[in-house]
């Protein structure tokens, strides 16, 4: 799985062709005005070897018959391309993404579940390149990478002197992250780690584990609890997704606070188990938990 250059891409040769879940977690006051756009974008866009089955799993505080209806009518179309499938769950009760991911992991059935963000749209090839490097090295998950896709709409400063930056300012920050920082952090750590969005994994292996529902960033802690289990991850920053960035700077300096916050409860949640002989991990593996984490 290597880049290539336009026009000359690499066939991907494949073993099997396993069925896949593309699960959709979804917010939907915050997020309803994406998610039909999302499913649109990964049914028709997506590659994958076999059978996809993309499942939006959403709660809302309140119900919303316009939106719910319309993701209903389409969870009952049968016109999708090459025979894939839309299921639509509402979680009763739930009041997190958490609660979201545990409710859908329970009623996944396929082999290899594939989580995306709502605002995330995946390259083509995204998917067929997460599997391909799973198979080859046998992982446990293999996590993909993010770029911004609204490098117009975002704005820097305040009107009237505002400029639509801030998303290539972001957009240039995660390229450094996925394409080097990442790679250092491998280094330290011999492997990679779980990141949220864009992340193809074996659904027994994510389902040994529960979402903790009181984490603000469940990925982090996820990520941790695999880690101590010694599940094998690594980093394809070849496979990668467009995310909608914060369209202000007040909206990303929320966004950093909740993911610096989250981060760090996280770690201290679990900084005595990445010390604990309890977990069999190799030195190496301690030193780099306790480094990136």
């Amino acid at each position: 799985s290597v880049m290539a250059a336009p026009g000359h891409e690499p066939k991907l040769e494949l073993e099997r062709e396993p069925p896949i879940t593309a699960l959709i977690p979804c917010y939907l006051p915050n997020e309803q005005y994406v998610i039909e756009e999302t499913i649109m974008w990964i049914m028709d866009h997506l590659r994958a070897p076999g059978p996809l089955m993309v499942f939006v799993v959403y709660n809302t505080p309140h119900d919303m018959s316009d939106i719910e209806g319309r993701l209903q009518a389409l969870a009952k179309a049968t016109s999708w391309p090459d025979g894939r499938s839309l299921r639509v769950h509402r979680v009763e009760k739930s009041r997190s993404k958490a609660a979201n991911l545990n409710a859908a992991l329970r009623m996944i059935q396929d082999p290899l579940v594939a989580i995306y963000d709502a605002d995330h749209h995946p390259d083509s090839r995204s998917l067929m390149l997460l599997l391909d490097k799973m198979e080859q090295k046998q992982m446990d998950c293999v996590q993909g990478s993010y770029y911004m896709r609204n490098l117009r709409q975002n704005q820097l400063g305040c009107r009237p002197r505002a400029l639509p930056c801030l998303a290539r300012i972001i957009d240039a920050e995660f390229f450094l992250d996925w394409f080097f920082m990442k790679f250092v952090t491998r280094y330290f750590l011999g492997k990679g780690y779980f990141c949220g969005s864009n992340a193809l994994w074996r659904t027994a292996v994510l389902r040994s584990k529960l979402f903790d529902e009181s984490m603000m960033t469940e990925d982090v802690d996820m990520a941790i609890q695999q880690l101590l289990d010694g599940r094998r991850i690594d980093f394809c920053a070849e496979s990668r997704s467009g995310e909608l960035a914060p369209i202000n700077l007040s909206a990303c300096w929320k966004q950093r606070l909740r993911w610096a916050i989250g981060w760090d409860v996280a770690s201290l949640a679990h900084w005595r188990n990445m010390l604990s002989t309890r977990f069999h991990l190799t030195p190496r593996e301690r030193c780099g938990m306790l480094w990136t984490f």
